[in-house]
């Protein structure tokens, strides 16, 4: 029998895998490979050949002192997280193929959103996922209508309260007061 592979390239392998065989919904194995290309850029070499060396709190520690504010803490704790999940499905499925289930809170998190979302949210998520930006600021869908998705574009990391009001009172000078009530 062969060794398994715990390695990088065998993480990736498992992540195209996984959504090609149906393990993984489609956009939850686009969201932790987006998560992997932003974190594994920080792996050092033993890590990248044996992936269940990886220390994900300091490999997003690194990855936060080398990219400094250019990243929100947001961002980095969703990447932290799908990166954990992933990295406990490759190891369990490498272990063990015939006997891996998807971690069940992946599951969970993903029926629980799918059956909250209104038509156009599920929209809008799946076009986000089908293209992802390619960078955490660029293109942020925002469903309004069953019918109308529209997206906002350049958003700094670093917005500030104040500058956020300046772009709502913008949005709300534009509102037709004739339109009626909001539809959500």
């Amino acid at each position: 029998m062969a060794e398994a592979d715990y390695s990088e390239a065998g993480f990736h392998d498992f992540l195209r895998q996984a959504a090609v065989s149906g393990l993984y919904n489609p956009s939850t194995a686009r969201a932790r490979k987006l998560a992997a290309q932003q974190l594994l850029i920080q792996l050092k070499s033993h890590e990248r050949n044996d992936m269940r060396l990886v220390d994900v709190d300091a490999l997003v520690a690194r990855f936060h002192k080398i990219q400094g504010s250019t990243v929100r803490p947001e961002s980095l704790e969703v990447y932290r997280s799908r990166l954990k999940d992933a990295l406990v499905d490759f190891i369990s499925w490498t272990s063990d193929p015939g006997a891996f289930r998807p971690h069940q809170s992946e599951l969970r998190a993903t029926r629980q959103s799918l059956q909250e979302d209104s038509p156009a949210e599920a929209m809008a998520r799946e076009q986000l996922a089908l293209d992802p930006p390619r960078r955490p600021h660029d293109i942020f869908p925002v469903p309004l209508r069953e019918d109308l998705v529209v997206y906002i574009q350049n958003v700094p990391l670093d917005l500030t309260p104040r500058e956020a009001e300046k772009i709502a009172a913008v949005i709300r000078a534009l509102a037709d007061p004739e339109a009626g009530q909001d539809t959500r």
